[in-house]
């Protein structure tokens, strides 16, 4: 019995930790556009850019605007009259999305 009470508690102590480490993503699990030319880091999201391009919002899931320009976070919608991302009562800053890189 007491074999059985270290082992579970062992395996627990176990799964405690492996939820504490954290993946961090290799440099091969880019987000690759729909143009399949190009490539935004992992934890971005791909946006239509203003020279027919790709460009890259740094959120994941994000809202990309219409004017190429800015994006907003998921469940958000761009203000671009105020600049604002607009969910209601909620309002937060736009960012600016950022070049895509060409796939190698």
């Amino acid at each position: 019995m007491k074999v059985f009470v270290i082992i579970l508690i062992c395996a627990l102590f176990m799964m405690v930790l492996s939820k504490n480490i954290k993946e961090t993503p290799s440099s091969n699990d880019d987000n690759v556009c729909p143009d399949a030319k190009s490539v935004c880091p992992v934890d971005s999201t791909c946006c239509i850019s203003t020279n027919t391009g790709y460009s890259c919002c740094p959120l994941t899931e994000a809202v990309c605007c219409s004017d190429h320009i800015h994006c907003c976070p998921a469940h958000y919608q761009c203000d671009l009259k105020i600049f604002k991302c607009d969910r209601g009562f909620l309002r937060k800053e736009m960012l600016s999305v950022q070049p895509s890189v060409k796939k190698s």
